[in-house]
């Protein structure tokens, strides 16, 4: 059998030069790998394996910027990081916002506004930028800009969202910048329904944000948006902004100006979307308050109500000019006793509080219909007409029924 020739040393060092490259290429994947997978979670980390990683460079920067570790060199280490990383790839944001950051620390404002401007072109996800840009654009009275740059924190970073909130509610009281919030008024807005929201749990923003409201001819549509109005009229009429509770709910609530002088329960006199200018149930625990439908087909309303409670049961407010009119309706009771008491008032209600212009009570046992006359006086646009029950503690709950009421002048 002929034997086989050995092989050449050329031979030998090609098949080790292949497996050295073959090495140097797995080694090679390997650091990048481990590198990319850490970039944002441990960028330091993410050094280790790839020294020239762009995003672990920045992201290591500012994590020592933003820790307070003084390198002792103005920046320099930050401002070199930012080179290379635009040296590995050019269309950086996150190294322009760097330069941003640094050159504001060394007072360089051209150097800044120029870079951190450059920052925004390339992405507008980088939080520190948009932050930046905001005060620039305040400080350059641009309010257009400015919104801008809050759309885009806010779409950036859900955590900054409450502190940019407050600032915005509050701006909110300058007509200019409402007028220049309207391009954010609408539904694919994804802060817009979280900012309303947080407006209406302060109380102090309630008039500017329902300025915004009526001016915007009402809210996006939507479930989220159906109870703000209601929301925000409610805090109106708390605080006696009545002329702003009845623009908002003309304006934005597409309400019918004939229910500001009808007392009638009817569906759109009902509608819980738009109280208190329709009629508003009590929201006590002590009461289980619900519209139900009589047997002749009218509405009328009923409640549950503990033993022992004082308070109101159901109001409205009315728009009725002055003049001499009555309220009229029926008001039946199962349950009650001699000593529990219906109440039917009506107030002035003006910034200056209310002012009783009818309050009468009436034995829950007595005959059902009532007829009450009340004036309106000049310098009285606003009134607020409410039913109340003052009842005796006992062992079981009383149920109160009005029939749908007139107001007839």
């Amino acid at each position: 059998m002929a034997k086989q020739p050995e092989p050449t040393r050329k031979a030998h060092w090609a098949r080790q030069a292949i497996v050295l490259l073959a090495l140097l290429l797995a080694w090679t994947s390997i650091t990048q790998a481990g590198s990319m997978a850490f970039q944002s979670r441990s960028p330091a980390l993410a050094l280790r394996f790839d020294a020239g990683n762009p995003v672990a460079l920045i992201r290591a920067a500012k994590a020592d910027i933003t820790a307070g570790v003084d390198t002792g060199d103005g920046g320099e280490r930050a401002i070199s990081a930012a080179s290379r990383s635009i040296a590995q790839n050019p269309l950086n944001a996150d190294a322009f916002g760097l330069y941003g950051l640094i050159n504001m620390a060394n007072a360089d404002d051209e150097t800044v506004s120029r870079q951190v401007i450059m920052a925004d072109r390339l992405s507008r996800r980088d939080l520190s930028t948009q932050l930046f840009l905001i005060e620039d654009s305040v400080r350059r009275n641009d309010v257009a800009e400015a919104l801008r740059h809050y759309d885009s924190a806010m779409r950036a970073s859900e955590g900054v969202r409450p502190t940019l909130f407050a600032i915005l509610a509050k701006a909110m009281r300058e007509p200019a910048i409402r007028k220049r919030f309207m391009p954010y008024m609408t539904a694919s807005n994804p802060w817009l329904e979280a900012f309303f929201r947080y407006a209406t749990a302060n109380p102090s923003d309630s008039t500017a944000v329902a300025q915004l409201a009526i001016e915007a001819d009402g809210l996006p549509d939507g479930a989220l948006y159906d109870r703000k109005v209601s929301e925000l009229l409610s805090l109106l009429v708390q605080q006696q902004e009545y002329d702003t509770a009845r623009r908002l709910y003309l304006k934005a609530g597409d309400g019918d100006p004939e229910l500001l002088t009808d007392a009638a329960f009817t569906d759109a006199n009902t509608d819980q979307l738009l109280m208190p200018i329709t009629w508003q149930p009590s929201v006590y625990g002590d009461i289980d308050p619900l519209f139900v439908v009589a047997r002749d087909g009218t509405l009328e309303f009923e409640a549950r109500i503990a033993s022992g409670f004082t308070g109101y049961v159901l109001q409205k407010l009315f728009m009725l000019p002055p003049g001499s009119y009555t309220l009229s309706g029926s008001a039946r009771a199962e349950g009650e006793i001699p000593a529990d008491k219906l109440l039917i008032q009506a107030t002035c209600a003006s910034a200056d509080g209310r002012t009783f212009i009818l309050d009468e009570r009436r034995d829950m046992g007595e005959d059902e219909a009532y007829r009450a006359a009340f004036t309106v006086p000049q310098g009285c646009p606003y009134q607020m007409v409410s039913y109340a029950v003052d009842t005796q503690a006992r062992t079981s709950d009383l149920v109160l029924m009005l029939s749908s009421p007139t107001i007839t002048r």
